[in-house]
């Protein structure tokens, strides 16, 4: 179903003068279906009517720094066993029949692959290396996030334009794999994959019969059951710790919520939030963009125990998919090109993919030792 594209000449790009730059990606007009994990362009751009909070002095650093020995917030005790198997916030509902206006995510979602390639230094310059085609479907193959040790990612690929099920690609040595299936869920689809720190399992959005649901897998693909019980219609997430978790949850306007897993608390932080949530390495912060009423969008550092945000940078113009680098780089990617952000330095394009054919690039991931990338761009065939 999934086989590795033949391999093609190395891309490397440098950009020179950015010693610390940090990565992200966007996907402006990808026409996925406003529904868990593969698009939400509809409830996304949305505008806010409040402006972005908080408000800061204009000689406020881009975000506030924490003693190097302090976390953002308490991390749980090693003894700690991890969150229990069912929703600690209350007994799950019955799902019933699906609307008679569903239609299945999988049914909308548009054909992309996934492309793998180093990201490469030399000199105080970033660029991209040895980029391999890792998924040729003309489906959609997106969503990709690495394992924590980087030993593989995994990603969603949708089957019959019917559902979606977690793929697992592994990164040996620098080589692409052919694609395992993980779930084998049937009715239902899962989007968004995400491992879960500090344990054997990952995190995804569960879609059965209209209903988004965060779910935990062992990661050999069982399924272990929802996470809440309360938080619907879930649509993306990233972990903060072990324990918490910040959700993108649909609604007029969608909301950015906490939720500690051990606890069963759910609180709203931030609304007309973007799709693309994400760990900030070496914290316990997450960042996400907020969408403000002058067209104006936000990357911002979230603190989930106090719900407070700082703005970070702006994105480029409409776009909103990123990805960070350990050394607090971030990429995002336009049309064909990538580009990076560091503190003190304005967005610089460091790639140009257009001779290998990638256009429409969105979704990025960055592997947690920096070493690799996957880059989800658009199928030119459809």
């Amino acid at each position: 179903m999934i086989r590795k594209g033949a391999a093609r000449r190395p891309t490397t790009l440098l950009l020179a003068g950015c010693a610390a730059m940090v990565l992200a990606g966007c996907a402006p007009n990808e026409p996925e279906a406003v529904q868990a994990g593969a698009g939400d362009e509809q409830a996304a751009m949305e505008t806010a009517t409040e402006p972005a909070f908080p408000s800061h002095p204009a000689t406020e650093p881009a975000f506030p720094s924490r003693p190097a020995t302090e976390p953002a917030f308490p991390s749980r005790p090693a003894t700690e066993p991890a969150f229990p198997s069912r929703p600690v916030d209350g007994p799950m509902p019955e799902i019933g029949p699906a609307p008679a206006d569903y239609v299945p995510t999988a049914e909308t979602a548009p054909a992309t692959d996934i492309w793998l390639g180093a990201l490469v230094r030399s000199g105080g310059s970033l660029g991209v290396a040895d980029l391999e085609q890792a998924t040729d479907r003309a489906a959609y193959d997106n969503q990709p996030s690495f394992l924590l040790d980087g030993s593989a990612i995994l990603h969603t690929a949708a089957f019959e334009r019917r559902q979606t099920e977690v793929m697992r690609i592994a990164v040996t040595a620098g080589a692409v794999a052919p694609g395992e299936q993980l779930t084998h869920t049937g009715e239902a689809s899962e989007f968004s994959p995400v491992q879960i720190p500090g344990q054997e399992s990952f995190s995804a959005i569960h879609e059965v019969r209209g209903k988004q649901y965060l779910w935990r897998y062992d990661l050999s693909g069982a399924a272990v059951g929802p996470i809440f019980a309360t938080a619907e219609p879930v649509g993306y997430h990233a972990w903060a710790n072990e324990r918490v978790v910040v959700m993108f949850i649909l609604g007029s306007p969608p909301t950015l919520q906490v939720g500690d897993a051990m606890t069963g608390e759910i609180r709203i932080v931030a609304r007309n939030p973007g799709r693309s949530i994400h760990r900030i390495p070496g914290a316990e912060a997450i960042s996400f963009v907020r969408k403000v009423e002058d067209g104006g969008w936000w990357i911002e550092r979230l603190d989930p125990e106090s719900g407070a945000a700082v703005r970070i940078a702006r994105t480029l113009p409409g776009r909103e998919d990123y990805a960070w680098t350990p050394e607090g780089e971030i990429l995002m990617g336009d049309g064909s090109r990538l580009f990076a952000w560091s503190e003190g330095s304005d967005w610089r394009e460091i790639a140009d993919f257009e001779e290998r054919g990638l256009e429409g690039i969105s979704r990025l991931a960055v592997s947690p030792d920096g070493a690799r990338i996957a880059i989800v761009a658009n199928r030119t065939d459809g």
